[in-house]
């Protein structure tokens, strides 16, 4: 089996007793570079599928060769990812993701088509699906070579992201938000998708920077 390079997300287009064929943008342009019929749909075997499909549904997959040089599908996405990112990222480096998978600790995410990673629930303050395409930070490289995720930036740079956040939110609302001490966690979630401990980092950042008034009623934009 010789790899060809390209992850892509494709549509299902027919389900047969071999398996299932595929076809989308990025297979097209795949065979017309690689002199194949751009008519001729993309097969998806069985035993490379993981999960069951349903006409019309998209999939990520890896386009490879078999053993007889024909272009095949894969939806084993870890098969076919680099194994090793201690020399290619960094901590805090930002990423691009697409959620393929959710396990007991949290969702494995593709990193820029290259390695993939893993996002830990109890570090996710939104909901995530599967093909969600979202930017992330490396928060780890094991000793390993293996890869752990976080959607927010640590420290100062994320709370700088997550206060621009918050300045955005308020001049989208008329410069007010009724958020105080006692706004229950779950309102501060549903807002900006983080934890209430990361919000208040995050407010007292532009607080300093005198960008907002944190009055009785709410947090108040600062208009100069």
């Amino acid at each position: 089996m010789s790899s060809t390079g390209l992850f892509a997300i494709l549509r299902v287009v027919s389900l047969e007793n071999i398996g299932a064929f595929l076809n989308g943008d990025a297979w097209r342009s795949y065979s017309s570079a690689h002199s194949q019929p751009e008519d001729k749909d993309l097969f998806l075997p069985f035993a490379e599928q993981t999960q069951r499909l349903q006409i019309g549904q998209e999939v990520l997959v890896y386009i490879y060769s078999d053993n007889q040089g024909r272009p095949t599908a894969s939806m084993r996405i870890e098969k076919f990812t680099a194994q090793d990112g201690t020399q290619v990222y960094k901590v805090e480096q930002k990423v691009d993701l697409i959620v393929f998978a959710e396990t007991d600790l949290g969702y494995k995410a593709l990193i820029n088509n290259t390695h993939f990673g893993l996002l830990y629930k109890n570090e996710v303050f939104r909901p995530l699906h599967y093909l969600d395409e979202i930017s992330g930070f490396i928060r780890k490289v094991r000793e390993d070579g293996k890869i752990d995720l976080i959607l927010q930036a640590a420290g100062n740079k994320g709370a700088e992201e997550l206060g621009l956040m918050i300045i955005q939110t308020l001049e989208d609302n008329n410069g007010f938000l009724p958020l105080t001490e006692k706004t229950p966690p779950e309102e501060i979630y549903r807002l900006f998708g983080v934890s209430k401990k990361k919000y208040k980092m995050a407010l007292g950042f532009i607080y300093k920077k005198r960008l907002v008034r944190i009055e009785d009623d709410g947090l108040h934009l600062i208009n100069k």
